[in-house]
């Protein structure tokens, strides 16, 4: 018995409606894939730059031609690869110690003082870190590799509960690191003195037993070895060291407590009112001198 197959009718609707989903898809699958921007800084910043650079560097330094340099990166928020071309210079000079040194920097920032404060902290915290610190934390029991030193910039804060603050903040909003240091005549042991920074350390130590008593013994010894840190720094800058010093004890469960103490001019900081910024207020008029508040008048 034979069968004839019939021919299979589609209809224009359907037809239609097939083309419309396909069309939906396909603009979907455009509307999916990412696209592509490019920016280009071009922007010559060492010679915009030039005399911020010979105030910082004297006239003695080298500065390269400058070299081309690009990065990949996704937006997600636009949905677009992002290539980023921009321009990198090395300046090359001699430090206090006769020694060749290089500060570079770039032009995808537009002012040339954004990257000297950055280099000033890299160049004293790695020299306090290399001759103090990694001395130091090697005798501590305990110590976290997660621990810290910082080269700060003094504390930047205003309060109407604090009515000198705004005084500070003004004050440290116009001083200008670029207008005061020259990295050929930068001495370490003269930075507390000399601008208003201070060193920052944060201590992490694990504890090593459960007992009560055995963990205050590893407190103390944790101080002791801190303190002892501190103490050649202070000998080093000849009284001047202005630093802060927090530890966090931990255990299996994370934090268990903790302490800390305070510098001023190569003295351990003690509070007198025990104010939130005693210690901040100190550290500024010390170097910017007295907040004078003016009297309002009725």
């Amino acid at each position: 018995m034979n069968f004839m197959r019939k021919p299979i009718r589609v209809s224009k609707a359907v037809i239609a409606g097939s083309l419309t989903v396909a069309l939906f898809l396909l603009l979907l699958f455009v509307t999916i894939l990412p696209g592509k921007r490019t920016i280009c800084y071009e922007e010559d910043l060492g010679a915009a730059g030039e005399e911020v650079l010979r105030n910082c560097f004297g006239n003695g330094y080298k500065l390269s031609e400058g070299a081309e340099k690009e990065y990949e990166y996704f937006e997600y928020h636009d949905q677009v690869n992002v290539t980023v071309h921009y321009r990198e210079w090395t300046l090359s000079y001699q430090n206090a110690r006769g020694e060749e040194q290089d500060f570079v920097f770039h032009n995808q920032v537009s002012r040339i003082e954004s990257f000297i404060g950055t280099y000033f902290c890299e160049l004293t915290e790695d020299f306090y870190k290399r001759n103090f610190w990694d001395k130091a934390v090697e005798e501590i029991p305990g110590f976290r590799e997660d621990s810290v030193l910082y080269f700060q910039e003094y504390s930047q804060f205003s309060s109407p509960s604090v009515p000198k603050s705004s005084v500070m903040l003004d004050r440290q909003l116009h001083y200008s690191l670029a207008e005061h240091i020259c990295f050929p005549r930068l001495e370490f042991d003269r930075v507390f003195e000399e601008f208003p920074y201070l060193l920052r350390f944060y201590v992490y130590v694990t504890y090593e037993s459960p007992e009560e008593e055995e963990r205050e013994g590893q407190r103390q010894e944790t101080e002791e070895k801190l303190r002892h840190m501190i103490d050649e720094i202070i000998a080093y800058t000849g009284g001047t060291l202005n630093a802060t010093v927090s530890v966090t004890m931990m255990d299996q469960d994370g934090y268990a407590d903790g302490f800390g103490f305070r510098v001023l001019t190569g003295e351990y900081f003690q509070p007198k009112d025990g104010s939130e910024h005693e210690y901040d207020i100190a550290l500024h008029e010390h170097f910017f001198g007295p907040v004078v508040l003016e009297d309002k008048k009725e």
